[in-house]
């Protein structure tokens, strides 16, 4: 970095360092230098300054201009076409001024929308089809889905008064902001590759010859299609809330009179048996660490949960999880008492709802992986998925040579008829969002434990 200074402030500088050397004017010379000296300092401190502050300034427009031009050169790139026919008033158009088109799968429900050029002015100008259930994304593919029944499209774009031609500027444009009345749509969607979106639907028209008076008053019925490429796909976890119990609501003179007289919320066996006991430790990212006891018995999707309840001065309770219902059975100064509960009621209680992606948005898959625990050969299952509001995986070590035949204890992910893998997990670790859990079983023995259900009184709280 080379800087410029004053040619005549350097030699006064010289001029008085060489020739004014007197001792009795020593001080006078001396304090003379050093103000010189120091002018000489701030003008090139100052100089430093400006070209410092010229080059970084220069470096921030050009990056702001790039940026500029790269939000600039987006918006001016199309990413295919459209066009809309019309039974009456206004012919056909067509567009090829489009945006990518954003599909976004939240839970159960997916909205797929976009933005053409029909429009200078700020409005929305576009499509948004909404479609209330789909379980796998990749089924998404020429599926057909009724309106309003199945999904819902709202269109918004300006049609052209003089029939079938594409949008030029200036034009004679009719704006149109419709709710499709019923129709349908077919939608096929391929990650990362394209979009598309046929319709045929019922709608109201604003019929432009009205002038100021015009409204969404003239029925018609109207065709349409989309195609785009490089879709924007995200996928977000839908946080479900449990469901109170009823009886959760109600005041506690209002549970005592009806404490006798509560009934069960769905029926359950009239006995229970089981006679294999498994110990399976879980440690969360703390480090914590806390053993459950469950017992299996000749039921493919029904096991029991051991707990010793410190609370009430080592009281042991039994809960039975059953496809409907969870059932807790406690023998309390010498009175058994009973309460069940509906699964819908209990919510994620006793199973990886929050740990695990929902069906269908992320594939599990076989690594290839295997490991021996307990004796028995594993092979390894991995899942990662990545949402907008949560991101992890889970890895289950699963095995098909463990003799226990249920099927179905959703706290360590197994479920009946699961179609990611078959067998028994011995472990399971999922991460989520930086925290850690590991469940695994470190002990099988024998148990045998029966419940005849009537024995117990039944109990609201």
């Amino acid at each position: 970095m080379t800087l410029k200074t004053n040619h005549k402030t350097f030699l006064a500088f010289l001029v008085l360092s060489i020739c004014f050397t007197n001792t009795s004017n020593a001080q006078f010379w001396k304090k003379l230098k050093k103000k010189v000296q120091q002018k000489v300092e701030n003008k090139i401190d100052k100089q430093a300054d400006k070209l410092i502050d010229s080059t970084l300034n220069g470096k921030k427009k050009k990056k702001e201009q790039t940026k500029k031009t790269n939000t600039t050169d987006e918006r001016l790139k199309s990413y295919g076409n459209a066009s809309i026919s019309h039974s009456l008033l206004y012919g056909m158009f067509s567009v090829n001024d489009l945006s990518k088109t954003k599909v976004h799968k939240e839970g159960k429900k997916v909205t797929i929308k976009g933005s053409w050029r029909t429009s200078n002015a700020d409005v929305f100008d576009g499509y948004i089809l909404e479609i209330k259930h789909i379980d796998d994304i990749d089924n998404l593919k020429n599926k057909t889905f009724k309106i309003p029944e199945e999904a819902s499209l709202k269109l918004a774009y300006n049609a052209l008064v003089k029939g079938k031609y594409e949008y030029k500027r200036g034009q004679v444009h009719a704006p149109q902001n419709i709710q499709v009345n019923s129709g349908t749509a077919t939608v096929t969607f391929n990650k990362d590759q394209n979009v598309s979106i046929n319709f045929s639907a019922n709608v109201k028209l604003s019929d432009y010859n009205k002038g100021e008076l015009a409204q969404n008053d003239t029925p018609a019925t109207i065709n349409g299609m989309v195609n785009t490429t490089s879709p924007e796909f995200r996928i977000t976890r839908l946080k479900k809330e449990q469901q109170k119990d009823p009886v959760d609501k109600m005041s506690e003179d209002e549970k005592m009179k009806i404490f006798q007289k509560m009934t069960p919320t769905v029926n359950i066996p009239s006995t229970f048996s089981f006679h294999k006991s498994i110990s399976v430790k879980i440690t969360d990212d703390r480090g914590d660490a806390q053993t459950l006891e469950f017992l299996i018995g000749q039921y493919p999707d029904i096991y029991g949960l051991f707990m010793n309840m410190k609370e009430m001065g080592g009281q042991n309770m039994m809960v039975v999880n059953t496809p409907k219902a969870s059932t807790m059975f406690m023998s309390m100064a010498g009175m058994k008492i009973k309460k069940t509960t509906s699964l819908a009621q209990v919510g994620g209680n006793y199973n990886l709802d929050d740990k695990l992606p929902e069906d269908g948005d992320f594939a599990y898959k076989k690594t290839g992986n295997t490991k021996t625990i307990l004796g028995y050969k594993c092979e390894e299952v991995r899942v990662d998925f990545d949402y907008t509001n949560a991101k992890g995986s889970a890895i289950f070590w699963v095995s098909k040579e463990f003799p226990i035949q249920n099927k179905a204890i959703p706290m360590l992910g197994m479920k009946m008829n699961n179609p990611y893998f078959s067998g028994f997990v011995l472990e399971l670790n999922t991460t989520q969002n930086g925290k850690t859990m590991k469940m695994e079983v470190v002990k099988v023995s024998d148990k045998n434990v029966s419940i005849n259900t009537s024995e117990y009184k039944k109990m609201g709280f």
